[in-house]
């Protein structure tokens, strides 16, 4: 199977401005909050580096670090709005090019799913179902207090949220066909956008009977293709540190690889997107070497 590889990094680059926006993006203990959003492009260029050998191009999103006040305005209720559609328009245009029939996204934060899931969705229609594997629900909509685009990637692929970004897709996907997987942050102002639309959930213990759910739904859903969304925030930090999650009681590493592997034995994975890789010791060298004189 060939793959087109779409490399892209945050869209909801950041500025800081006040103390109340450092706070809300503070994402990691002694590294600033400026710094953890420009730099989420590091974690892509390094999963590349790891990344097995394919039989596809790659290619990479252009990503904004605009740092102007203008440049990160706030506009209809998304931070850095114009950066966003921007670059959105650039993935799409990418995809729509090469037509692959898989991708394979290293991102950046949440939203650099919604390019290469649309452009799926408009392959393979209602034979796409999504697995949203992610401690949050990024069912967010504009009007809600936190802005940045991520949070919304989910619901804007469902057909909910700002209107001119929606138009931009070439295909949406039914809320009946995406299964959120171990989502532990019922707390998010998304919630209760995924409850109106009907998204269903499965929490992750890690036993055989989790998967097994996973698969019945799969089958309920009559889907011949998945894409799978991995946000690196789902993974235990005792597993893995290098995102945003910070508890210990996400999914094991082990269960997440046993439950994609299932996954792809019950339907042809045609996309696979890794998200919010965060390397903090990486961003806190680079804050060294800013500081000498090299």
């Amino acid at each position: 199977r060939s793959t087109q590889g779409v490399s892209s990094a945050a869209s909801d680059v950041y500025k800081r401005q006040t103390q109340d926006e450092n706070a809300a993006h503070q994402l990691h203990p002694g590294v600033d909050a400026h710094d953890t959003q420009l730099t989420y492009n590091l974690g892509p260029a390094l999963l590349q580096l790891m990344a097995p050998d394919h039989d596809g191009p790659t290619a990479y999103v252009p990503v904004s670090t605009d740092t102007a006040d203008e440049a990160l305005a706030t506009v209809n209720g998304i931070y850095a709005r114009d950066a966003v559609v921007r670059q959105l328009r650039e993935a799409l245009k990418i995809l729509r090019d090469a037509e692959p029939r898989s991708v394979v996204t290293f991102g950046g934060e949440c939203s650099v799913s919604v390019a290469p899931f649309s452009h799926l969705a408009s392959v393979y229609g209602d034979s796409l179902a999504v697995l949203w594997i992610d401690a949050h629900s990024d069912t967010g909509v504009p009007g809600d207090t936190y802005t940045g685009f991520r949070s919304m990637a989910l619901a804007t692929l469902a057909g909910e949220g700002d209107a001119g970004i929606i138009a931009e897709l070439p295909a949406l996907i039914p809320p009946a066909n995406i299964l959120q997987v171990g989502l532990r942050h019922w707390d998010d102002e998304g919630i209760a956008v995924k409850e109106r639309l009907g998204i269903q959930t499965a929490g992750m213990t890690g036993t055989p009977r989790d998967n097994r759910r996973v698969l019945e739904w799969i089958a309920g859903t009559g889907a011949q293709q998945l894409a799978v969304h991995i946000d690196l925030d789902v993974i235990d930090r005792r597993d893995f540190t290098g995102s945003v999650g910070q508890n210990t009681d996400g999914m094991r590493m082990s269960d997440v690889v046993s439950l994609v592997n299932d996954a792809a034995a019950a339907a042809d994975i045609v996309g696979l997107s890794l998200t919010e890789h965060i390397p903090t010791e990486l961003m806190r060298l680079g804050g060294l070497l800013r500081d000498l004189p090299v």
